[in-house]
């Protein structure tokens, strides 16, 4: 029963990580080579020197346009899509939800 407890702890862990990686990466697809880097700068340390910081972005950039994850600058964005307001089943979730949104948006920015 432990052993079967301690597997099950693991596929969630790892399936959690998982989700993680996927939503992380759908922020970063779609994206123009020029919002990448805008993107890279404002995470990358400011103490970095610029030369550096220029590397890794392309870098990155390389790595994009190689898999097809960046779309063109004069091409129109994807629309994103748009929940139903039927799909929420308690108002006071979507409200938690869009907390939770903002508070990220707040981290990343400090």
């Amino acid at each position: 029963m432990k052993k079967f407890l301690k597997l099950a702890l693991i596929a969630a862990a790892i399936a959690a990580v998982v989700k993680l990686v996927a939503a992380e990466k759908s922020k970063w697809q779609g994206l123009t080579e020029s919002q990448v880097r805008e993107k890279l700068d404002s995470r990358l340390p400011a103490r970095m020197p610029d030369e550096k910081r220029a590397a890794v972005a392309d870098k990155v950039v390389s790595k994009m346009q190689e898999r097809g994850d960046l779309r063109a600058e004069d091409e129109a964005p994807e629309p994103e899509p748009v929940e139903k307001a039927g799909t929420a089943a308690d108002p006071d979730d979507a409200a938690d939800a869009a907390t939770a949104d903002d508070s990220e948006d707040n981290a990343e920015s400090a």
